[in-house]
């Protein structure tokens, strides 16, 4: 299972994101010097940030990394066959004993940042790229500095920036997550649907509201499916790459478009922002009442299942002749400082996104490896989930990686609800930012 079957919602993953930022953010300002310098050691029995490997071993030759004597590495995932399997080929390949423990991505941050002092955090583990700043400025993660030019060659350019900060690598890059609007191909036959129109004319003859039955469904009150159609405009939250925390672009031109947009689709979906839940979605969905969603794409391998024919298209172009951006996410590996054992854990995190376990995790979860090219392997190549979310991914805005994201979430949340209940979308995103810049100042 990936990091969302039968567990949260999107929208939920950024609602604990908020806490895991929060959380890192207290963690001492000296820890997070050793982290970025790789100074430290382990004195006695108390847990200190490990010494990070010498920069002079960047770009040498990956089998001359030797773990250190007797080490043994506790690593935080999602538990399933995949990252069980996954710890059985290191140890058949290494000889070192790794203890699996059941962390969700989007929580493993947060709780490094007590149990990392404490001396019973994981060695390595798994975190979204968005998280990773909250990690960084509270000295939990040590630099990717071994395997840089290894990770640089094989990764998809954009997952390696998602998880590089101030210049200094961090991840491991292990796949990309974003959405795709799913088609009960039963339900839609023949229609026409390459176009907003289209979809707003099937509505008209197939929604049947008092029964369930809808041509479109999705959470509107979900920001990482809606902000799509702000940034197709030309909307962005941080300038410079989501690097600049004083450039927001949240309330220009084409956010007040995309917005303009997004409550149009009160023709296609005419219901309270507030009444489609994930669960709901997915219930209406699987019951073959749903024409068409918007889902993630580690749901395929279950809709691939299910009793009716299930396809997948492209986001259609809006208004103008332009294509919506969507969100995309990185998971990756990181080494915490706080190891006994770094250079094994680096080990254990390079060979996780190796070839051969990247395309495994594909067989195993059906996710999009960010191994650079991998589309093409035979694995993949005929697989119509994962095609067009690789067509998709090219087109798509990574979430930044900087720790103000969070005020992102926080302020702009309310406002899908708000504009869709009619309030004027200017003004509503004008308070917005508003707010956000005063967030980011009172933490200067």
């Amino acid at each position: 299972m990936t990091r969302m079957k039968k567990q949260l919602g999107l929208l939920a993953i950024t609602t604990s994101l908020l806490f895991s930022l929060t959380a890192c953010g207290g963690a001492s300002n000296n820890a997070g010097q050793a982290a970025n310098t790789g100074q430290a050691a382990n004195a006695g029995n108390t847990a200190e940030p490990a010494a990070g490997t010498d920069s002079s071993a960047a770009g040498q030759q990956a089998d001359e990394l030797k773990p250190e004597p007797g080490a043994e590495l506790v690593y935080w995932d999602m538990k399933d066959a995949y990252s069980e399997f996954l710890v059985q080929e290191f140890e058949k390949k290494y000889g070192i004993k790794v203890k699996l423990e059941d962390v969700k991505f989007w929580e493993t941050i947060g709780r490094l940042g007590t149990d990392g002092p404490a001396g019973t955090g994981a060695d390595v583990f798994v975190a979204g790229a968005d998280q990773l700043a909250g990690g960084v400025k509270g000295g939990l993660v040590l630099p990717n500095d071994y395997f840089a030019d290894e990770t640089n060659k094989i990764s998809v350019k954009s997952t390696v920036d998602a998880v590089t900060i101030d210049g200094i690598l961090y991840g491991y890059p292990r796949n990309i997550e974003s959405y795709l609007m799913y088609v009960n191909k039963d339900l839609v036959k023949d229609a026409k649907l390459d176009t907003w129109d289209d979809i707003k004319a099937f509505a008209k003859q197939f929604n049947d509201i008092p029964n369930n039955k809808y041509a479109l469904l999705y959470e509107m009150n979900n920001l990482l499916y809606n902000y799509t159609y702000m940034a197709g405009y030309g909307a962005y939250i941080f300038g410079s790459n989501g690097t600049d925390k004083n450039d927001i672009g949240l309330n220009n031109e084409g956010a007040v478009k995309g917005l303009e947009f997004y409550r149009s689709l009160k023709e296609i979906l005419p219901v309270k922002s507030t009444d489609i839940t994930e669960d709901v979605k997915v219930s209406l969905w699987e019951e073959g009442k749903a024409a068409i969603i918007l889902d993630g794409i580690w749901n395929a391998g279950k809709y691939k299942k299910l009793p009716f024919k299930v396809g997948v298209m492209d986001l259609p172009k809006m208004p103008g002749d332009v294509a919506p951006v969507p969100y995309a996410s990185v998971p990756a590996y990181f080494v915490s400082s706080y190891s006994k054992y770094p250079n094994a854990a680096k080990l254990f995190a390079n060979f996780a996104t190796s070839k051969e376990m990247q395309l495994k995790n594909f067989e195993m979860r059906g996710v999009l490896p960010a191994y650079e090219g991998i589309e093409n392997e035979d694995a993949l190549k005929n697989d119509e989930f994962i095609q067009a979310l690789s067509k998709q991914a090219k087109n798509a805005q990574m979430i930044p990686s900087i720790q103000e994201v969070s005020f992102f979430f926080q302020n702009m949340s309310p406002v899908l609800e708000q504009v869709w209940n009619g309030a004027d979308i200017k003004t509503t995103l004008d308070k917005a930012v508003a707010n956000m810049k005063a967030n980011i100042a009172a933490e200067q």
